[in-house]
């Protein structure tokens, strides 16, 4: 976490040292609209050696001119005023060059609103229209649209991230430029595309962002997604991350490998769509087989697509209520049945354990060490 006021220590610093400095970016444009920040940016136009000299640092990104200051407990990049060479990967410029202008450092930025400036002083000073997109509500980028985005694609993605953010309008030409350029999404790493959709449905405007993704067409490049976007674009209220892609992925019929979820995460998805397209209620083996979570995830599904009621509370109380959650609840262990039974482990074992586990949490035979030891004399040859 970093702050305004450890920001303005460091721009002090750098000042007394006949350097220039200021606060950049979203910092600023959060400032303006009295919202928590997150983290504070800080451009001058000393050289990261030069940086390293006046403060404790960490190179973390030298190429490309940014040092990573430590003032007390907190930590600010600081990044050399620069002009950035060609895109040629589509995310990193070829060639960086520093430059004594921080101008030519502002015109290089996305979107206007992020390219305001700040002295320690609290003056703004705007040389690309930010403080005036700001007030109208607008995201615009900071020159030719096209040339942004052909400089990173996934800006195209933040757009609409700031739009989740902030519930702006997307300038018109920024949107069109969108619309013709939103083919060139396929070429962004999948990582950062699915960090920037995350990002976009936690936003309070979510649903302002999937009308506009919707509108340019941007919902048609996204794997999978299409027909998720489209239906909870007809939603009153957009669901959250989880309930998205396990509602988007049950209409498409599958989870697309180009998506990087976690291990944890694709299993989740997959149980739950399994699950959506199986069950329409979820009875005790159920709940005891699969989980809360993904039986909850589930009905949320189900109850999305009008395909059942919403359950939640049901489900709860049922998983709250099963007789055991778990083969370890069981009151005779494995090992007390291979003791009562004189034999050696086997597949028969777990298929005995399996049987009273349902029986039990049907109610058919209660969970007492007493009333399991007779069942497996009873059951055993």
């Amino acid at each position: 976490m970093s702050t305004l006021n450890g920001a303005k220590k460091v721009i002090d610093v750098l000042k007394k040292n006949q350097y220039e400095a200021y606060i950049v970016g979203g910092a600023v444009r959060d400032h303006l609209l009295r919202m928590p920040l997150t983290d504070v940016d800080i451009t001058t136009n000393a050289k990261p050696h030069q940086v390293a000299k006046l403060f404790k640092t960490k190179p973390t990104g030298l190429k490309y001119g940014t040092v990573t200051v430590f003032m007390g407990l907190e930590t600010y990049e600081v990044t050399t005023f620069r002009i950035d060479g060609d895109y040629l990967d589509g995310r990193h410029p070829e060639e960086v060059t520093f430059s004594d202008s921080v101008i030519e450092d502002v015109k290089r930025r996305d979107f206007t609103i992020n390219g305001l400036l700040m002295t320690e002083k609290n003056q703004i000073i705007d040389h690309v229209e930010g403080r005036k997109d700001l007030d109208a509500k607008l995201i615009r980028t900071i020159g030719n649209p096209e040339d942004r985005f052909n400089e990173d694609a996934l800006r195209m993605m933040r757009a609409f991230y700031f739009q989740s953010k902030l519930g702006f309008q997307i300038d018109k030409a920024t949107r069109d430029a969108i619309t013709n350029l939103k083919h060139r999404l396929n070429d962004v790493a999948m990582e950062r595309m699915m960090n920037e959709m995350i990002k976009v449905l936690k936003g309070p405007y979510v649903k302002k962002a999937i009308h506009s993704m919707i509108t340019t067409g941007v919902h048609q490049v996204l794997p999978g997604l299409e027909k998720g976007l489209l239906h909870v674009n007809q939603m009153e209220e957009v669901p959250f991350v989880d309930a998205f892609f396990a509602l988007s992925f049950t209409l498409n019929g599958s989870i697309p490998p180009h998506w990087p979820f976690s291990n944890k995460h694709k299993h989740k998805y997959e149980t739950a769509m399994m699950l959506a397209n199986t069950h329409q209620d979820f009875d005790a083996y159920t709940l005891y087989t699969y989980g809360i979570d993904h039986c909850l995830l589930a009905n949320r599904v189900n109850y999305m697509l009008g395909r059942s009621k919403n359950l939640k509370t049901k489900i709860e109380y049922d998983y709250e209520h099963l007789a055991i959650q778990s083969d370890l609840d069981l009151k005779l262990r494995a090992t007390d049945i291979l003791k009562l039974t004189n034999k050696k482990a086997g597949a028969w074992l777990k298929q005995l354990q399996s049987e009273m586990v349902v029986l039990v949490l049907n109610h058919k035979l209660k969970n007492e060490k007493s009333e399991l030891e007779a069942y497996v004399l009873a059951h055993v040859k």
